[in-house]
């Protein structure tokens, strides 16, 4: 098989101590106005399971989902200063982007189109035309979100939920990376207890390790999981579980920056009792943070995080209850939380951070993909105030 690799960076959390937060909210008096620039980048259809990524040169690439499975790719020219837009498949669903060596865009979806049960495809740009691949794997159903990351070889890694594995099987609801080796896909499973994976997102970290951060929704082993490559097999830990919360569901909406230090940052919900969460690992050792108490969790919705040049994160996440996309960042002494829309628009955002710049892409339920972008001094909003609660993480066995 002939293959180009796909790339694009994600990244993870796991394991040491872990703090519970209580969140309050400052007055509006400590509110600075900021600048955003929103643009509608398509109105075809609701642009659902975006995907963001800014490349070498400044331009902008964007993989969403319209009605009806039609997966769609926009281009923004830094020069021109214009977005284009193309159809690259049908039937499709949960995108995910990256960009490889050459800046040319990869995409991983679950093909819903498929006869028999979904499948996991992977598209990419060869410089002159879009290619689309199944996915050779033995899972009868592929569902939920999928995510693409390129390794350090230039070599292309998708995490997927097995919904239903080998027909005849009693395997379900399992989480599993696919890989290129060079020659061929080479498939293995992180975790095989019963719905983990459901949410997922994967890292590629400076020194070229691949991370993952994955969510088990099962209602009595509601769960955040972190896992590493360690080049012979996945090394899992827990982050967050139920052990900590002992009614609640966490691991929603999952997503994952790192910084230069290698330490991965996590962004996530607590689906039981709405509220946004965060996770960082510094020295071998895991806090989480309570960051803010919601009206409501989208569903099957995705946080999004990136990190500023000082590793500071800046986390984008919808109030479904609200009906509003938010910026919640952290400037190493508190929580300040924006407003970068509203009116239902807000849904599986996507955030990058080039240079000074901050740049969101989100669905518009209105019927529209929409991207905002801002500097990032203009940051603003009411602050966020914590109390810090610890309790222990712990390895996750198997």
């Amino acid at each position: 098989m002939n293959m180009r690799a796909s790339t694009g960076r994600m990244k993870c959390t796991i394991s040491g101590v872990i703090f519970g937060f209580v969140v309050m909210m400052a007055s509006a008096a400590s509110l600075r106005a900021a600048t955003w620039e929103v643009q509608t980048v398509d109105q075809s259809g609701t642009g659902r399971y975006s995907s963001l990524k800014i490349d070498k040169d400044g331009n902008a690439h964007l993989a969403y989902i319209v009605e009806e499975g039609r997966l769609k790719y926009a281009f923004w020219d830094h020069a021109t200063k214009k977005w284009f837009t193309m159809v690259v498949a049908e039937g499709a669903s949960f995108s995910d982007l990256a960009l490889d060596s050459k800046q040319h865009p990869h995409i991983s979806f679950a093909d819903l189109g498929t006869v028999g049960g979904t499948k996991l495809r992977h598209a990419y740009w060869d410089g002159a035309k879009w290619h689309t691949e199944a996915i050779p794997l033995n899972s009868d159903v592929i569902a939920y979100f999928t995510s693409i990351v390129v390794d350090h070889d230039d070599h292309p890694w998708i995490s997927f939920y097995e919904y239903r594995g080998p027909r005849g099987s009693e395997i379900v609801d399992r989480m599993r990376v696919v890989s290129w080796n060079g020659k061929y896909w080479e498939v293995r499973t992180v975790d095989g207890e019963n719905q983990s994976g459901k949410f997922n997102a994967l890292a590629v970290d400076p020194e070229g390790q691949i991370r993952l951060v994955y969510a088990n929704v099962n209602a009595m082993t509601a769960s955040v999981r972190y896992a590493f490559w360690d080049g012979r097999d996945w090394q899992l830990e827990m982050v967050d579980d139920r052990a900590h919360n002992s009614s609640e569901l966490v691991g929603f909406s999952t997503c994952i920056a790192i910084d230069e230090q290698g330490n991965p940052h996590l962004a996530y919900m607590n689906y039981s009792r709405p509220a946004l969460k965060y996770a960082v690992r510094k020295d071998g050792k895991w806090s989480v943070q309570e960051i803010q108490a919601l009206k409501g969790v989208g569903y099957p919705d995705r946080n999004s995080i990136a990190l500023d040049s000082a590793g500071n994160p800046y986390i984008g996440y919808y109030d479904s209850g609200l009906g509003a996309l938010r910026l919640a960042h952290y400037d190493q002494e508190k929580w300040t939380v924006e407003t970068i829309d509203s009116n239902f628009a807000g849904f599986t955002s996507s955030i990058q951070i080039v240079g000074e710049v901050l740049w969101i892409s989100y669905a518009d339920d209105a019927g529209g993909i929409k991207v905002a972008k801002r500097e990032l001094a203009a940051a603003v909003g009411p602050t966020a105030k914590a109390k810090q609660i610890p309790a222990e993480a712990h390895a996750l066995g198997r």
